[in-house]
């Protein structure tokens, strides 16, 4: 589809009977029987459909093939395109060799089916053989537009070999060059690009930028400005700056440049999208709406627009809203499965769970979707309190990475319905049918046994599983968490070591072992230690930071721990650190601030044991006297 599309769409019918007579001397004839029904055209994913192979495009419209499987690649992430190029019915200047031909139809059928890998081979192999120009873009085009980058960069070097005063395939080898990394070269070349035709996609560098530092960026912002001063009206320049603005922060100055290039260019779908994702990223998220609920009034077939409107639309928590802009996209694009997914998912969440089981049936029909339809069907049911439909669908899920969640999400179904056991049976059956994902099966199974506190049956089946999988890391660490349950510490401390001398920067580990140690036992320096190890690993986690500010306390720290303490509960508000930021407050001699902290969590969390615990201790009788 062109830049107002998500995915491809090849649907395209055949309405022509094509023989071929391919005789002696390799001449080629090809004539066309019953009607010559116009290929309808369909639009293409993003960016725009290039110019296509010239030297079969007669053949392919014949055959009605030319408008199924037309890839983008050569603009491909070109935000500034934004139609699809028309495509060309110029006759072949030389017939090519019956075996090439034979190669590329075939290529081209199976595009039409989706077999993208017949495709990318034949064309790769018959543009090094040909070493003809239209052939080498097609190859590329195909091999851009799977992301296949080895293929595209020996398709691009070959194209600009065989035709090189092309700017397009000077282009096309320019954005190679960025994706293997070289930014200069690149950009070099794309001077060139603009020096031939007038015209080059400047932003297509920002856009990879991404990936580098500040200092790499700040020095690409130079590059810019000087390219401005050549071609100060260039807004493909304007557009990368902005968005090189926008990757370093400052989104003050990217803004300044959209509003710069919006005075004279105020239909760019990219520039509208980019403006309204800056305005959220400041915070302007009225502002942001505005601009894009006013942008698709104005181009409401713009699906990327819309997308980022209903992606905000659920950010802001306007669900309904979302809703409806999402609904509007599928119509645009009924077969797109991320719509599908996401309009099903939004309602959903407003409680249209009919609408939405229709939107999961429909995506259950197109292929490769089934596991992921049946996994939100079924969790539909589940809110349906309907536990066989649930149980059917979960069931349903035969692969991908829904097959496991789907298990948990039915053997917790069935487990709050009384059914645990037919639950363990499930289970049992599944590490025989899927033996690839048995630990993880052994690893729901106890997780639902430790919450409905059957510590033995969750003992047995944990050491079934680590019979089987002795290394196995989740196994390791459930086991480990229920032995801190049932105060067992040294078996704690023995499976969470077997984890370490796996992977010695686990910061999952660490913490549990650097936390357990802090909390129950003397060992504090080691708990410092192995808490801080953690800490570089994941410096943002709230629970290492809660970790940080317990060890510190327990040092006496009182300070320091608020501190850590403070950050961490500002990330979350868990039941867990309210505890300990109350109890430090509360030792620290601030007992007002501390309570008001507990009973809020309690409020929040009322079944939480470790705040009334904790309230407890702090109000008895001792704990005031001391």
């Amino acid at each position: 589809m062109d830049d107002k599309g998500l995915q491809i769409l090849p649907v395209c019918s055949l309405s022509s009977c094509v023989i071929m007579d391919i005789g002696e001397g390799k001449n080629v004839r090809i004539k066309q029987y019953l009607m010559a029904k116009k290929t309808p055209s369909f639009p293409m994913c993003h960016p725009p459909v290039p110019r296509p192979l010239r030297r079969i495009v007669t053949i392919l419209l014949l055959t009605g093939l030319a408008g199924c499987a037309a890839m983008p690649a050569v603009h491909q992430n070109d935000p500034s395109t934004t139609k699809a190029a028309t495509i060309s019915t110029e006759a072949p200047s030389a017939p090519f060799d019956p075996d090439t031909l034979y190669s590329l139809l075939v290529a081209e059928l199976a595009a039409y089916d989706q077999g993208f890998d017949i495709t990318l081979q034949n064309y790769m192999t018959q543009a090094r053989e040909s070493r003809d120009p239209g052939v080498a873009e097609r190859a590329y085009e195909i091999a851009a537009f799977l992301n296949a980058r080895d293929e595209a960069g020996e398709a691009a070097l070959l194209w600009l070999d065989v035709d090189p005063d092309n700017p397009q395939a000077l282009k096309a080898m320019a954005v190679e060059t960025l994706w293997q990394g070289d930014i200069d070269r690149a950009f070099a070349d794309l001077i060139k690009v603009r020096e031939k035709s007038g015209s080059a996609p400047f932003q297509f560098v920002a856009v990879q930028a991404g990936k580098l530092n500040k200092k790499e960026r700040d020095r690409l912002i130079a590059h810019y400005r000087k390219l401005l001063r050549r071609w100060p009206n260039d807004h493909t320049i304007q557009l990368g700056m902005a968005i090189l603005f926008q990757q370093q922060g400052d989104l003050s100055q990217a803004l300044a440049v959209l509003e710069e290039i919006q005075q004279s260019d105020a239909s760019n779908g990219f520039v509208l999208r980019l403006k309204g994702q800056v305005l959220a990223d400041m915070g302007r998220m009225p502002q942001a709406l505005k601009v894009l609920q006013s942008s698709v009034q104005t181009y409401p077939d713009d699906v990327r627009l819309r997308l980022l409107l209903g992606r905000l639309l659920v950010k802001n928590g306007n669900l309904t809203e979302a809703q409806r802009e999402f609904e509007v996209l599928v119509e645009q694009q009924p077969a797109n499965p991320d719509l599908l997914l996401s309009v099903g998912l939004i309602a959903m969440e407003n409680g249209l769970l009919g609408q939405a089981g229709l939107y999961f049936s429909r995506l259950a029909m197109l292929n490769g979707y089934a596991d992921t339809a049946n996994f939100h069907l079924g969790r539909l049911a589940q809110q349906m309190d309907d536990w066989q439909e649930g149980m059917r669908y979960f069931l349903a899920v035969k692969s991908g990475p829904q097959l496991v969640p789907a298990y948990a999400a039915m053997t917790r179904m069935l487990a709050d319905r009384s059914m645990l056991t037919k639950a363990r049976q499930q289970l049992k059956q599944a590490r025989s049918q899927y033996p690839d994902y048995a630990p993880q099966f052994f690893l729901i199974e106890g997780e639902v046994l430790l919450e409905q506190r059957r510590y033995d049956d969750a003992i047995k089946i944990l050491d079934q599983g680590l019979g089987r999988y002795p290394q196995n890391v989740g196994l390791l660490y459930s086991r480990a968490m229920l032995a801190e349950r049932l105060d067992d510490l040294s078996l704690l401390e023995r499976h969470l070591r077997k984890i370490l001398a796996q992977e010695p920067d686990n910061a999952i580990a660490l913490n549990a072992l650097g936390y357990t140690l802090a909390d129950r036992t003397d060992r504090l320096t080691e708990a410092k230690e192995l808490i801080y190890h953690a800490f570089e690993q994941e410096p943002d986690d709230p629970a290492i930071l809660d970790s940080m500010g317990w060890v510190e306390y327990r040092l006496g720290n009182h300070r320091q721990a608020l501190i850590w303490l403070r950050k961490a509960y500002a990330q979350i508000k868990d039941a867990e650190i309210a505890a300990h930021l109350g109890e430090v407050l509360w030792m620290s001699g601030r007992k007002e601030e501390a309570q008001a902290i507990l009973n809020e969590a309690q409020e929040r969390q009322p079944n939480a044991e470790i705040l009334q615990s904790t309230l407890d201790r702090l109000l008895s009788p001792d704990a005031k006297s001391s």
